[in-house]
């Protein structure tokens, strides 16, 4: 099996085509990949805290030993991601690496293959944390956004997939760590796709720590809400995690997030959530267009329409009436300071 014959067959584009092929062409491993299954199997995907329909069909499609009862292509895919994420487990902070979506795999054992590789990465993923000195409550914290971002791309998409593997192989490479209510990425300061910072000269004099390439604490939010104790917490422990486990000394965090669109305090008005956690930030440029993002986490479509957007919550209905209005959303990136 190679590249060209898995593509071919499966019907994926030349842009996946190419990416087995680099991740066939990487070394082997040297742990070997390790399936669990039956009881190692089940531990596995509760710490994915998998939701009830994705965990069963999960489990009625799970390959045996070496891809037992899968097709050969299919189980060539997860040995391709498997090899990738091996690579890339010592990856430069900051480095990105995309992964294929393949969303719209027509075999669900496809679409499942990244879900295939990060099981077999599970017990490796706890001795990294360990080894940094990570308590094994933050692996597991962690290891939940599996499920997090599985359930995200069955309400996007109506089935089984993980679109967002590229997201969720971030923490396998020591990129991502759930802690308290937020997640804390690794990364140094910069200009990255949609994260905007200041030019050299002008981050210099804010001041030690501020510059671009200094390192940095990005901060996501998980679908758990944004109670402002659970933030203060997590933004309490943030800089003390990063000196204690991941060798840095991070003085500022930064968010870019549509959350931190100023135009919510507007039509949410002072006492949300949302608009608490926005006035944490200074904000940072002048932001990109936040239309697709904001369809994605509030309506969980993948596609800007308004006309089949539900109107159901004031922020549904606050997100609509902008947008009819010819009003657009944002992006925006924002900064503070870390105790």
């Amino acid at each position: 099996m190679n590249a060209a014959v898995a593509a071919e067959r499966l019907g994926l584009g030349e842009d996946v085509r190419a990416w087995l092929a680099e991740a066939e062409g990487l070394a082997d491993p040297a742990r070997p990949l390790d399936l669990p299954s039956g009881a190692r199997a089940e531990r596995v995907w509760d710490l994915f805290a998998l939701e009830p329909e994705d965990r069963a069909e999960v489990a009625r499609l799970w390959p045996g030993p070496q891809g037992q009862g899968w097709p050969e292509e299919a189980w060539y895919v997860a040995v391709c991601m498997y090899r990738r994420l091996c690579a890339d487990a010592d990856l430069p902070v900051g480095r990105w690496q995309d992964w294929p979506a393949l969303v719209e795999a027509g075999d669900p054992r496809v679409r499942m293959a990244a879900l295939v590789a990060f099981a077999a990465m599970v017990e490796a993923q706890y001795e990294a944390h360990a080894a940094l000195g990570v308590d094994p409550s933050v692996t597991g914290a962690t290891l939940a956004d599996v499920g997090v971002q599985m359930a995200r791309s069955r309400r996007m998409f109506g089935r089984l997939s993980l679109e967002t593997a590229s997201w969720v192989a971030v923490q396998f490479r020591g990129g991502l760590y759930w802690v308290g209510g937020l997640q804390l990425e690794p990364n140094v300061l910069g200009e990255q796709g949609e994260v905007e910072w200041y030019p050299p000269q002008e981050a210099r004099e804010l001041g030690p720590g501020m510059g671009v390439g200094d390192p940095v604490l990005r901060l996501h939010i998980p679908n758990k809400g944004l109670d402002p104790a659970s933030v203060d917490d997590a933004l309490a422990r943030a800089r003390g995690f990063a000196r204690a486990h991941l060798g840095c000394d991070p003085v500022v965090a930064t968010c870019t997030s549509w959350l931190l669109d100023p135009q919510w305090a507007q039509v949410l008005g002072p006492d949300s959530n949302i608009v608490a956690f926005g006035r944490r930030f200074t904000l940072v440029g002048k932001g990109q267009p936040g239309e697709s993002d904001v369809f994605r986490f509030v309506f969980g479509m993948a596609r800007v329409d308004v006309e089949a957007a539900s109107r159901r919550t004031r922020l549904e209905r606050a997100v609509v009436d902008r947008l009819r209005a010819g009003d657009r959303w944002w992006v925006r990136t924002g900064w503070l300071p870390l105790a």
